[in-house]
């Protein structure tokens, strides 16, 4: 495989502004028939996604690109099995592997259009079903729409498995970067497996709880003093009351577990955990002006102003089409939630998270657009599953779930919500969810036809969005923006006695753990800074391109590369990045400079805080090496030590992490500042 993907490599290192093509192609041929059993789509969405999660490859046009490419290529399948039709078994290779068609004929019969769907995710059947769709003669139409919906949900699925490993990379320890991914794919792949073996453990006692639910649920109907349970659970089908009695036990669940949670964070307080930190620095460190504008079109979709008028359109029309029972059960499943989430809000009161221009002034949890978006597009699932047939109704779920999981997502993108509130969200809108459900299927109502309840949702839909987008937007955007952070002022006198409460001794990862230690501080014009570090030795690093990226994760001279992807310090990046070989060039160093956000009031100047530390040597695949800590010295920077500067020489206790815990410091600055 090596030999194939070199000069595709060496074609992108001389065209790096073609990467969306290269990713279009690649996603193309993965989907296309018969080139898709061949091309290693998996591998190399997954490599791409790790690209853009690293930030080498731009993100949101990689996955445009990538959902494009699988578009055409399942296009091109389709239109393929339209032309050849019935001759598509006299062609290479199905004339020689007949199966092929076969498994993706039974495979369309048990599905039907839904397999356009589902089999983009399959990988034996993936390449294969859009051929059959077009030899079979489905309807473009119907298969355009499957194609594009499936495809919007397959490239980022794909790719995300990379994206976070990109983007968790930037944060990990070169030297065992390599082998933390190993355990989190080792960790993903148990995780599946024991899904698959919960699973077969549940089908071979699925007899064995019915037993015990219908033993249970009689017991209930024959106490004197629970009695009254059975007949508010009962079910209008005698066959699934017991149903009703494990929704009952799940609504229990998750209302116990909001409770909890909701006293947890009133109690400890949400900016206090540390996966709500974690969630918070980390999207602050992936925010772009591109993501913010899809982010903030996705989190429209839980809008309130958007949703409310729906519910109330679907009120109307069900009283209209005489379904009165479904119509007050889905009016007061709209009035529940809005009630609730105002009503924990004020028990909470958990504030926003900060670093907005402008942030809501309700209170965080739990978060509105997340309770509101389950209990919708939950909503609207149950009214129109029945009309659907019984093998296609799970896969009705899923996009109502990608929304759900979309609009939470912006949320905590756009830094409006801690990870708590999304959480509290889920479990308030599936507990109201489930308490309605339970009255609601205590009575039989009729099926009615699934046209006049999606036209009703569509064209409410459309009309909310776009009078909300048209004046929420521009104002929304603006009150999103990420603020920097706050600058503070000190005297000379103060920095070079070390006095200041603002000077940073770590550099604060995206997931706000302190990482690295800041050895360097460095007050001076950024210009000369550079210009005396070049005339020391120091170079500008060669600009990151992919085949600089893949040598170093690969581990191919590794120590001539620099890690993956600067780090970034208070969500920004190095100001000044240089590097310099030691030991007739068989080690690399590298110092990177950030702003600190400290003032000194004296001159009003910056002042430059930063780290030198050294690139590890190639390292193997199983064991892994540690480098030598780098101990800072006027030495290592300068060929000799300039007479225009003073430096200063301290020494630091770092937090028990750290390993030496007693490291230096150095301070530079002029010496005509006094």
């Amino acid at each position: 495989m090596s030999d194939t993907l070199s000069p595709i490599l060496q074609w992108i290192n001389a065209h790096p502004q073609l990467a969306g093509l290269a990713t279009f192609i690649i996603s193309a041929a993965e989907s296309i028939a018969i080139i898709g059993t061949i091309v290693p789509g998996t591998v190399m969405m997954t490599a791409i996604g790790t690209l853009a999660g690293m930030g080498v490859i731009p993100l949101w046009e990689t996955l445009f690109w990538a959902i494009l490419g699988a578009i055409v290529g399942d296009g091109i399948s389709y239109w393929m099995g339209r032309y050849f039709n019935t001759r598509l078994e006299f062609v290479w290779p199905f004339r020689t592997r007949p199966y092929l068609l076969e498994r993706g004929e039974l495979f369309f019969q048990k599905y039907g259009w839904m397999s356009v769907f589902i089999g983009r995710f399959v990988g034996p059947v993936r390449a294969i079903v859009p051929l059959i769709a077009g030899m079979l003669k489905m309807p473009p139409l119907q298969f355009t729409i499957a194609n594009v919906a499936s495809a919007i949900g397959w490239a980022p699925v794909y790719m995300l498995p990379g994206i976070l490993l990109g983007a968790a990379s930037l944060e990990l320890p070169p030297d065992i970067a390599i082998h933390v991914v190993v355990m989190l794919i080792a960790t993903l792949l148990f995780i599946m497996f024991a899904i698959w073996l919960i699973q077969k453990i549940f089908t071979l006692i699925s007899k064995q709880i019915d037993q015990l639910l219908t033993w249970f649920w009689n017991r209930l109907y024959k106490s004197r003093h629970f009695h009254l349970i059975t007949s508010l659970l009962k079910h209008y089908n005698p066959k699934k009351t017991y149903g009703q009695l494990i929704l009952a036990f799940y609504f229990l669940f998750t209302a116990t577990l909001l409770g909890y949670l909701a006293f947890y964070v009133h109690t400890h307080g949400a900016p206090t955990l540390l996966i709500n930190k974690a969630c918070l620095h980390f999207f602050r460190s992936i925010r772009t002006p591109l993501g913010d504008n899809i982010m903030l079109a996705i989190t429209f979709l839980g809008e309130k102003k958007v949703l409310v008028p729906i519910i109330m359109a679907l009120f109307i029309w069900l009283i209209y089409a005489k379904n009165k029972r479904t119509a007050w059960h889905t009016l007061a499943l709209g009035v529940l939630a809005i009630v609730s989430i105002e009503s924990i809000k004020m028990f909470t009161h958990i504030p926003r998270p900060w670093g907005l221009l402008q942030s809501s002034e309700s209170f965080s949890f739990p978060s509105g657009h997340a309770t509101l978006t389950v209990i919708f597009y939950l909503g609207i699932v149950f009214l129109l599953i029945k009309s659907f047939h019984i093998k296609y109704r799970r896969f009705i779920y899923y996009p109502a779930g990608f929304i759900i999981l979309a609009v939470s997502l912006s949320r905590l993108y756009l830094g409006v919500h801690w990870f708590t509130d999304i959480i509290g969200g889920w479990l308030l809108g599936a507990s109201l969810f489930m308490l309605i459900a339970l009255s609601y299927n205590r009575q039989a109502e009729k099926i009615f036809k699934p046209m006049g309840i999606f036209l009703t949702i569509i064209l409410t839909f459309m009309a909310s969005y776009s009078l909300v987008t048209l004046h929420e937007f521009s104002r929304l955007k603006q009150n999103y923006t990420a603020l920097d952070w706050p600058t503070h002022t000190l005297t000379v006198k103060a920095w070079w006695e070390q006095k200041g409460r603002h000077l940073p001794l770590y550099r604060i990862n995206r997931f706000g753990i302190a990482t690295q230690i800041l050895n360097l501080q460095w007050m001076d014009d950024l210009s000369v800074i550079q210009k005396k570090l070049m005339q020391n030795g120091w170079e500008i690093p060669p600009e990151k391109d992919w085949i600089s990226v893949l040598h170093r994760v690969s581990d191919v001279e590794s120590a001539a590369h620099l890690p993956v992807v600067a780090p970034l310090y208070l969500d920004k990046d190095p100001v000044l990045v240089l590097i310099k070989h030691v030991n007739g060039n068989k080690k690399l160093i590298v110092l990177r400079l950030w702003n600190s956000y400290i003032l000194i009031k004296d001159i009003q100047k910056p002042l430059w805080v930063g780290s030198v530390e050294m690139v590890p040597r190639t390292y193997s695949f199983i064991f892994k090496h540690r480098h030598t800590q780098i101990i800072l010295s006027p030495q290592l920077l300068f060929r000799s030590v300039p007479a225009e500067y003073d430096i200063k020489q301290l020494t630091v206790t770092l937090h028990p992490s750290f390993r030496p815990r007693v490291q230096p410091l150095i301070l530079i600055k002029p010496k005509n500042i006094k």
